[in-house]
């Protein structure tokens, strides 16, 4: 009676497209058909005619990714009518080798083909059992029940930040569902969160001034790197000197400023006043002092992705009396004349 049962059981499992695993029925691996975006198809053609038909062939599994590979035909046909009833119609016609992850998503696509040899009836497993099959013109790809692919980055949503670390980014790509772990140059990310397969966020750690890739871990193994994850950390500007270090309250001094990290500069301030700047290189920017409140001292900063300037020894400037009257003029009116407050300046 149990052997009955059982016999029953697996004919049931079989015909229900289910597979008994640990004496559990679980599904059985669907194949995902491959194909190439509309979008895709269309920058090859140029042409949509009632639609793009599509032929797509496996070749194999890429030596070197493990990705699965092909080519795909493309056609589609553009009719109309013409006097006296006639008709004429054209076919535009194109292909492209295609490298798919996998999911089934679309990793490189070049057009034209190669024209590498295709095999219709190619029936084609890899080391891991995962397999390719052509047939009537599409491929498939089905994942061995074994199978976790390794997590794959396509984007990120932020490509620079400071070295202090705590820029958000949003990572996109495919198989981040079991993600365990995200890194920026083999450092732990300070937080992350998965959003979905395809997405997830995650905060940068404190890192050193440079590009490194972003990488996403999971059961699969750690995603491939490349220029589509790099994400670069920027140290903070430092001001070394001024030159001048002073000049009138009156503002308008051309003062060359000299330091490290002025490449990505986004502003200059003097104390809390702004100033009209420019960038000459990574170590030289050009600003313009604006007017002063007092006759005082105030701090130089530069401002960038990377953070603000500390103040130190070469970075403080000093705003004297104006002398408009020329020789033997004393400026004598008090430390709090400003035209910005409307106090006029007086001189003897």
């Amino acid at each position: 009676m149990r052997r009955n049962l059982a016999v029953i059981l697996a004919a049931l499992c079989g015909a229900s497209g289910l597979v008994s695993v640990g004496g559990v029925a679980a599904a059985a691996p669907v194949p995902i058909p491959l194909s190439l975006p509309g979008a895709a198809a269309f920058a090859i053609l140029g042409h949509s005619c009632g639609g793009i038909q599509e032929k797509v062939y496996a070749l194999g599994f890429d030596p070197v990714s493990g990705y699965p590979e092909g080519e795909v035909d493309l056609s589609t046909s553009c009719g109309g009518s013409g006097r006296g009833g006639g008709y004429h119609s054209t076919t535009y016609t194109g292909s492209a080798d295609v490298t798919w992850d996998f999911t089934g998503a679309v990793v490189t696509d070049v057009s034209p083909s190669a024209g590498a040899p295709v095999d219709p009836t190619l029936d084609v497993v890899d080391g891991s059992g995962n397999e390719l099959v052509n047939a009537s013109g599409q491929a498939t790809l089905t994942l061995a029940a074994s199978f976790t692919p390794a997590p794959r980055v396509t984007a990120i949503s932020s490509a620079v930040g400071p070295a202090s670390g705590g820029t958000s980014v949003t990572v996109t790509g495919t198989g981040f569902s079991g993600a365990t772990g995200v890194s920026f140059g083999g450092v732990p990310a300070a937080s992350f969160s998965v959003t979905g397969d395809t997405s997830l966020t995650a905060v940068t750690p404190v890192g050193v001034a440079g590009t490194v890739d972003l990488t996403v871990t999971s059961a699969g193994g750690a995603s491939a790197t490349g220029p589509f994850d790099q994400f670069r950390f920027v140290a903070a500007p430092t001001v070394d000197g001024l030159s001048p270090s002073s000049g009138p309250i009156t503002g308008g001094t051309v003062v060359t400023i000299t330091g490290t990290g002025f490449g990505d500069a986004t502003g200059v301030s003097f104390g809390d006043q702004a100033a009209a700047f420019t960038v000459v290189d990574d170590t030289t920017v050009m600003a313009t002092a604006p007017a002063g409140d007092a006759v005082d001292t105030t701090t130089v900063t530069v401002t960038s992705v990377g953070g603000t300037s500390p103040s130190g020894p070469g970075t403080t400037w000093a705003y004297t009396a104006p002398t408009p009257c020329g020789s033997g003029c004393a400026f004598t009116s008090p430390a709090s004349a400003s035209a910005a407050t409307g106090v006029p300046f007086t001189f003897t």
